[in-house]
């Protein structure tokens, strides 16, 4: 017997067909992360995905948020991700142990996350560059494992300090496409930062980006 499965954005329809003993699952996984990750040039199609025809399964419609986290449950496991990374390494499908050497996470909340940017290649050069790739980053870990997503702006400096990034002059970061990446709020003291939608894509490209690269000098 033939299973489909459909994925609609907008007016673009995708039919995935596999035997009973086929996995469709990664065809599906693979596509909604290639959505995902063009998300920014798709948007002028409007809408979003709908999964559907899959048996023993309902057809409503969801989210890329949702469905990839569902999804993410139901793939081939890359490796343990059972730690206060292991979200993050599933969406990412990538090891928790390799993000676990360039990102450090208190399980109880306590401490700041923290990069260990010697791990991987260097960043930038430029000092705006580093601001706005670690803040993205450290702001994504927040909301993840810290269940924040908001963030004081003097958290996040005292947390690009300890990831070994200066923290001066860092409000140019929110020049340019820094604009589209974080919502700041207030002044002072009360400030607060988070990431908007594109931000957290723009997170998850520099995360799977970085773990990638720092393989590749591994072999």
């Amino acid at each position: 017997m033939e299973k489909t499965a459909k994925l609609e954005y907008g007016p673009l329809e995708v039919e995935i067909h596999a035997l009973d003993d086929e996995d469709y699952q990664k065809e599906i996984l693979d596509l909604i992360q290639f959505i995902e990750e063009n998300q920014d040039s798709l948007e002028g199609l409007g809408g979003g995905i709908e999964a559907s025809g899959m048996p023993d399964s309902e057809s409503d419609s969801m989210s890329l948020e949702e469905f990839g986290d569902d999804g993410g449950e139901q793939a081939e496991e890359v490796a343990d991700t059972s730690g206060p990374l292991g979200e993050i390494a599933s969406r990412l499908r990538v090891p928790e142990a390799r993000l676990e050497e360039f990102v450090y996470v208190d399980p109880d909340g306590g401490d700041f996350p923290v990069l260990y940017l010697d791990e991987v290649s260097n960043i930038s050069e430029r000092k705006t560059d580093r601001q706005r790739i670690a803040s993205l980053i450290l702001l994504y870990v927040w909301h993840e494992c810290y269940d924040e997503s908001r963030v004081k702006s003097s958290s996040l400096k005292d947390a690009l300090e300890l990831s070994n990034v200066s923290s001066s002059g860092m409000g140019n970061m929110y020049q340019g496409d820094g604009d589209r990446y974080f919502d700041r709020s207030g002044r002072g003291p009360s400030a607060t930062v988070s990431l908007t939608p594109p931000g957290k894509r723009q997170a998850r490209k520099v995360l799977k980006r970085l773990m990638e690269e720092g393989s590749k000098e591994l072999e």
